[in-house]
């Protein structure tokens, strides 16, 4: 079953860290794959995100992915699965990035 592909935009400017929309999650398992553009890095995970403690599912609730880029506009493709089945991801999302 394929998953329906979710449309994000980013912006950012260039040399500098860029969040994207997307975090790492509690852990269970997932991890997200991103596909990027050449010139597209990725760098550490960002700070941990608030979340409201009341809907806290006993894990941590994991930081932004990070890129940095030249100026541009570029494409990142990025898929959560567990490292076991790559092939089926549970969430799929194409970014659209903008970088001054």
């Amino acid at each position: 079953m394929s998953q329906p592909v979710e449309e994000l935009s980013a912006r950012g400017k260039a040399g500098e860290p860029i969040v994207l929309p997307i975090a790492t999650g509690p852990a269970t398992g997932h991890a997200w794959r991103l596909e990027l553009p050449e010139g597209v890095q990725r760098i550490a995970d960002g700070p941990e995100r608030p979340v409201d403690p009341a809907a806290r599912l006993g894990a941590a609730a994991g930081g932004y992915l990070r890129v940095t880029a030249p100026r541009g506009e570029y494409v990142i493709i990025a898929r959560l699965a567990r490292p076991w089945e790559a092939d089926r991801p549970v969430r799929v999302v194409r970014i659209r990035l903008h970088v001054e």
